[in-house]
This record gives structure tokens, C-alpha cells and sequence, in this order.
């Protein structure tokens, strides 16, 4: 896929400029009830350079893109949606993760590189997404599972890469969330019984957000751990997962 980012860091310093005049310029998203600025572009289709304000309105429950007000209330009154699409297969109270086949729920997940591409700046995928799985994280409340953020990986990976993108909204950063996704993609290759590790080269918010992890998970390993532990080998790599 491409480099991984991660929305557990601070929104980027450079200003947000349009270098092609081409592509589609959508400064702002409304999803659900808050205006996101964005951070960079994303290959809309064309026709959605010419929207009112720049904003671009997207369903919190299906993410369907709308040029207006008008349309995504319409779409709201129609949208059966409630939850992401595919397999819930992690829920803790009010948080639940769905995990969605980029084949069997192509539209969703396309929508999904799209929307994440407005806030990683080295993603470069957004439409073969059949060779990969969506790992979507989601707070569940009356009304429904509201989208938080997600990782995605392959599904064959030959070098048992276990995220290839990553990104949360930038209004749910600094809560946690970065760090349960990256965790959550650990557990999952604890499950397979492989070691796993996000794809190569980190770029530098990725860096940043993997650095933050592993330092809480070795202070959480150590408060924890015998007198004299020794990490080595992979039984005790599965040792240190499963005390952080």
C-alpha cells in the first residue's frame, strides 16, 4: 500500500497548498457533526472541484462523499448504515472493531483510502483494494458505530507486515485511539502466530507514533516483569506482547 502514518501526531506545520491545479481542492469535510480541515488532497473525481466553500460532506456510517448540505441530509434520511460493513470481531464496552474485506465491500473501503489520504500524506493507494483487509475502529453509542479511525495490512504479506496504512481522525487524536490501533494489529499477529511489524520505511509521523507505543509498552513491561528478565527469542517477544 504505502508508507503508514499515524494520527496520534500533531496536525503538520505546512501550510495546505494545491500545486495541481487539476486535482479536486476540498479544504474542509463535514463528518458527522464536526468541520475537519484537511492536510492534503485526494483524487476525488473531478466534478468535486467546483463545491460550495471546498467543503465536502461524508456519511459517518458508510462514507459516501456529497458535494452539498442539501445532499448529505437527503443521504441521511435514506442510509440504512449504522455500523462499518464485514465482521465485528473485537467489541469492549463502547468501543468495537469491524473487520471489512477489500474485496467483498470494495465501494467502503475506496471511500476509506479517500478519506484518509486528506490526512496521510504518503498514501498512494486508493482503488485496488481487494488484496487487503480494513481494520476499522469505531465508539459505539444509541445511534450507532461511529467511525474512529482504522489500519489496514494484507492479506498475504510476504514479509509478514502487519499494518499498511494507519490513520485516525485528526478530532479523535490524542485520546488513545493511535495507540489501541497499533496494539490491536499486534494482537492480531499474536493470533497468527507471527511476530509482524508495520510496513517499511516508517515515514516521520509513523515514526513518531510507533516510538510513542513501544516506549509505553516497555515501561508497562518492566513495571511488570521478574528481576531479571531477559528478552530473548520469540516466546519471550510474546511474553513482552502480552504483558503491554
Amino acid at each position: 500500500m504505502s508508507n503508514i502514518d499515524t494520527s496520534i501526531s500533531p496536525t503538520p506545520t505546512s501550510p495546505l497548498t494545491n500545486t495541481d491545479p487539476i486535482k479536486p481542492r476540498i479544504r474542509t469535510i463535514r463528518f458527522g457533526d464536526c468541520d475537519i480541515q484537511t492536510w492534503y488532497d485526494a483524487p476525488f473525481p473531478e466534478e468535486y472541484a467546483t463545491m460550495p466553500d471546498g467543503r465536502l460532506w461524508i456519511c459517518e456510517f458508510c462514507l459516501k462523499y456529497m458535494k452539498s448540505k442539501f445532499g448529505a441530509v437527503r443521504h441521511r434520511l435514506k442510509c440504512k448504515a449504522r455500523h462499518p460493513p464485514g465482521d465485528e470481531i473485537y467489541r469492549d464496552s463502547h468501543v468495537s472493531v469491524f473487520e471489512v474485506d477489500g474485496r467483498k465491500n470494495k465501494i467502503y473501503c475506496q471511500n476509506l483510502c479517500l478519506l484518509s489520504k486528506m490526512f496521510l500524506d504518503h498514501k498512494s493507494l486508493f482503488y485496488d483494494v481487494e488484496p487487503f483487509l480494513f481494520y476499522v475502529i469505531t465508539e459505539v453509542d444509541e445511534i450507532g458505530a461511529r467511525f474512529v479511525g482504522y489500519f489496514s495490512k494484507e492479506k498475504r504479506s510476504p514479509k509478514d507486515y502487519n499494518v499498511s496504512c494507519i490513520m485516525t481522525l485528526p478530532v479523535r487524536q490524542r485520546q488513545g485511539w493511535g495507540n489501541l490501533l497499533i496494539d490491536f494489529s499486534y494482537l492480531l499477529s499474536k493470533k497468527e502466530k507471527r511476530i509482524g511489524s508495520p510496513e517499511k520505511p516508517l515515514s516521520a509521523l509513523g515514526a513518531i507514533g510507533y516510538k510513542k507505543y513501544w516506549t509505553f509498552a516497555l515501561m508497562r513491561f518492566l513495571h511488570t516483569a521478574p528481576d531479571k528478565p531477559k528478552l530473548e527469542g520469540e516466546s519471550m517477544f510474546w511474553l513482552f506482547l502480552h504483558s503491554s
